[in-house]
């Protein structure tokens, strides 16, 4: 599953102004002028930059002090991006309302949705399941990754699939499976 055409571009249109008002603030990558019109950008460069977000994610408040144009919409959903996860995840299947995503650190189950392209679509060439590095982000009533994500060039053996597999069972049977992260978080 993906985000809308409509809710995707929403998506960029809210998260590169967001970043380039941090790299602005920190100077972190001096060779962008500016992250929207940036026709070269890299993905270690955003990293970096989303790192710093993440790093002091009161940083969300400020910009949006800044920028009282924002629609209630546009500042309810930044405002929900200091409701991120970020950490390892097991990819652990797809399914028709998105992938389900294992964090290996607490176990916690999380329905993903792609933002352009579905998990399904980016990884068909990866065996399944797929460790790897992403940070969670809440947007409208979905999760979504930030789009930086990256693989482990790693095989999963058969006895710890079968236990993300249990896990993803035990936390579908009890109803625990977290599809939206701004239920009853407040960072």
């Amino acid at each position: 599953m993906t985000l809308s055409e409509e809710d995707g571009k929403l998506y960029y249109r809210l998260w590169l102004p967001l970043l380039d008002f941090v790299n602005k603030k920190y100077d972190i990558i001096r060779r962008i002028v500016c992250v929207v019109t940036e026709n070269n950008l890299h993905m270690q460069e955003v990293k970096t930059i989303s790192d710093k977000l993440y790093d002091n994610i009161g940083l969300i408040d400020e910009y949006l002090a800044l920028h009282s144009e924002l629609s209630e919409e546009h500042k309810a959903i930044i405002l929900g991006f200091k409701n991120f996860v970020r950490g390892d995840f097991l990819l652990e299947r797809h399914l028709k309302k998105g992938s389900v995503m294992i964090n290996t650190e607490n176990q916690k189950v999380y329905l993903v949705s792609g933002i352009v392209s579905s998990f399904e679509e980016l990884f068909f060439t990866f065996p399944m399941p797929l460790l790897i590095k992403a940070t969670l982000l809440p947007f409208k009533d979905v999760i979504i990754t930030d789009g930086l994500f990256a693989p482990y060039a790693m095989n999963i053996g058969s006895n710890l699939k079968k236990q993300f597999k249990d896990i993803y069972t035990e936390a579908k049977a009890e109803g625990e499976i977290i599809s939206d992260l701004n239920k009853g978080v407040v960072r």
